[in-house]
């Protein structure tokens, strides 16, 4: 049972580092996707906050702003958005493959992409994706009675399991991402049932063509490390190379070793390299994919055949 003594919505960064360097002991909130579940089933025990600070309205949070080259995205920006807005279902492809994997209708309604990211789960679906855009997150905090804003990469905010570099009422305020009209894009995670499920592997990639070679290639893994991480090994062999199964095939075996998982490794690493192939396929537009992963697996086959001869 989750229970509190006062609930603050500020609307304002600067409203918000009022509040929060006058009262104390609070714990802050958005979407309340985790929290909330986790205090209903029990497994919180019986949760008492005194004072609960809802930084969804905050305007700074709010932002949606397209440029050609840059898009900028508030934390508090839901996944249904995600999903359903046209300009980011034209130019950041990858991110409504992601919605749909990520939960329900309820859910993605409320759910944010900064709580998402903050909670730095290594089975997260979004920051694979977020990696694959080249994403730079901003961090605002109070100092001096000033609002200090400090911009950095995505894989340097994220600093291990439930590790961000975020102090103490601290905000994650937005999301720079690049446009990536002119991409196919592909997510794809393992589950028994869509949506409904903490990913075991998930894959994000983007693939940019120049005539019949690869132009740009970024992939990035997430539920086999402690931190989701770019592939960056598998992204420089196919730069420059002609779209070939078999640069695919080798490029799927260069990375395999970022899984750090203790159990059912092998199990990880077949998953994680048809993975790496089917979601670059995917990015492709190709649609026989099954079959060229068979054709991968009975070339493996036979060469084992060809061993123990």
């Amino acid at each position: 049972m989750l229970r509190y003594d006062n609930y603050f919505i500020p609307k304002t960064l600067k409203e918000y580092f009022e509040l929060t360097s006058k009262v104390k002991d609070c714990r802050i909130v958005a979407g309340c996707t985790d929290m909330l579940p986790w205090a209903r089933e029990g497994r919180g025990g019986d949760v008492f906050f005194k004072n609960v600070v809802d930084v969804s309205r905050i305007k700074e949070l709010n932002v949606f702003k397209f440029g050609s080259k840059k898009i900028l995205l508030g934390a508090a920006t839901n996944y249904q958005k995600l999903f359903l807005d046209k300009k980011i279902r034209k130019s950041l492809k990858v991110l409504p493959q992601v919605s749909v994997w990520f939960a329900d209708d309820q859910i993605r309604e409320l759910a944010t992409i900064g709580g998402n990211i903050v909670n730095a789960s290594p089975a997260g679906d979004g920051m694979p994706a977020f990696l694959t855009l080249n994403t730079k997150v901003t961090v605002a905090s109070f100092k001096n009675k000033k609002i200090i804003k400090l911009k950095m990469p995505l894989e340097k905010f994220v600093k291990g399991r439930n590790k961000v570099a975020l102090n103490k009422n601290d905000l994650l305020v937005d999301f720079e991402v690049e446009n990536t009209d002119g991409y196919g894009a592909c997510f794809e995670k393992v589950g028994h049932r869509r949506s409904l499920v903490i990913s075991t592997v998930c894959v994000s990639s983007l693939v940019k063509l120049n005539k019949n070679k690869f132009q740009d290639v970024r992939v990035a893994v997430g539920g086999v490390c402690e931190v989701p991480t770019r592939l960056t090994k598998t992204e420089n062999f196919l730069k420059g190379k002609s779209i070939d199964e078999n640069n695919i095939y080798v490029a799927s075996k260069l990375d395999l070793d970022v899984i750090q998982s203790r159990s059912r490794r092998e199990y990880r690493r077949e998953v994680l390299q048809n993975f790496i192939i089917r979601s670059i396929l995917k990015s492709l537009g190709k649609t026989n994919i099954n079959e060229t992963i068979q054709k991968f697996d009975n070339k493996i086959e036979l060469k084992m055949e060809d061993a123990h001869v």
